[in-house]
C-alpha cells in the first residue's frame, strides 16, 4: 500500500500532463491545470523543507566546529540575512503598487490637481524605495559579482579539458582540432583581418565564412542529433517512471 499509492498518483499526474498536449478537451485541460497549481503548493512547501534542512545540517556543523564551519556560518548568515531583507523587500513593492493604484484612481476620478500631484510625488517616492534598497543592493552588488566569479572560474577548467581534447592522437581528435582552432580564429577581431577582393570588387574573409558554416551546419547538426537523443530518453524515463517501473521518489 506505501508504495501503489505513490505509484498511482504519479501515474495519475503523468498521464493527465501528456494528455492535455494531444487532447483538447476541455475538462482534461481544467484537470491538468489543477494538477499544474497542486505541484506549485508542493513545490512551495518543499522548499520550506529544503530551508530547514539546510538550516539544521549547517547549524549542526557550526555549532560543533566541524570542518569548513566558518564558510556553512557565513552560509546561514547570507540565508537569514536575504529572507528578512526579500520580506523587507516585498513591503515596499506591496507600498509601491497602493501608491500606484491610488494615483490611477485619481486620475480616473477627475480629482483636483493639487490631489493629483500630491499622489504623483507619494507614488515617486515609493517606486524609488523600492528601487534603491539593501535587498536589490545585495543582490546586484554581492550575489551577482559572486555569480560572475564561479563562473569565470570555469574558463581554466575548460582551457584544461580542451588541451587535453585537442591532442592529436588520431583522426578524430585532429578534425576536432582543426575545427576547434578555426572557430576561434574566425570568431575574434583578428580573424576578420584576413580578407580576400574576388573579381569582382567584393571582399571575401575566408576564416570567417568557413567558422559560419562549421557553425550553422555540422554543429548545428550534431546539437539537433544530441537534443533528439536526449528527448528520446527523457521520453523512455518518463513512461517508465509513469507505468512504475522506475521509482526513485520512492526511495527517500
Amino acid at each position: 500500500m506505501k508504495t501503489r499509492v505513490p505509484i498511482f498518483i504519479t501515474a495519475f499526474v503523468g498521464i493527465f500532463m501528456i494528455l492535455k498536449f494531444f487532447v483538447v478537451t476541455p475538462w482534461v485541460s481544467a484537470v491538468a491545470d489543477e494538477l499544474v497549481q497542486w505541484g506549485v503548493i508542493t513545490l512551495a512547501f518543499a522548499i520550506i523543507l529544503g530551508v530547514l534542512n539546510l538550516a539544521k545540517i549547517n547549524l549542526k556543523a557550526v555549532v560543533e566546529r566541524k570542518t569548513d564551519w566558518p564558510y556553512k556560518a557565513i552560509l546561514l548568515f547570507g540565508m537569514v540575512f536575504m529572507m528578512s531583507v526579500g520580506g523587507f523587500q516585498w513591503h515596499l513593492d506591496m507600498r509601491a503598487e497602493e501608491a500606484l493604484s491610488a494615483l490611477t484612481a485619481l486620475e480616473a476620478s477627475g480629482a483636483a490637481p493639487a490631489a493629483v500631484a500630491a499622489a504623483v510625488a507619494a507614488s515617486g517616492e515609493a517606486q524609488a524605495r523600492a528601487a534603491t534598497n539593501i535587498f536589490n543592493f545585495a543582490f546586484t552588488r554581492i550575489y551577482t559579482p559572486l555569480s560572475a566569479t564561479m563562473y569565470s572560474l570555469l574558463a581554466f577548467y575548460v582551457a584544461s579539458a580542451a588541451f587535453r581534447a585537442f591532442r592529436a592522437k588520431n583522426l578524430h581528435a585532429t578534425l576536432l582540432l582543426v575545427a576547434a582552432v578555426l572557430v576561434m580564429i574566425g570568431r575574434v577581431p583578428v580573424g576578420g583581418l584576413l580578407q580576400v577582393d574576388l573579381s569582382d570588387g567584393t571582399i571575401w574573409r575566408p576564416l570567417v565564412w568557413i567558422q559560419d558554416w562549421l557553425m550553422t551546419w555540422p554543429n548545428a547538426a550534431g546539437q539537433r542529433a544530441i537534443q533528439m537523443g536526449a528527448a528520446i530518453g527523457m521520453i523512455a524515463t518518463g513512461l517508465r517512471v509513469i507505468f512504475g517501473i522506475e521509482r526513485p521518489y520512492l526511495k527517500g
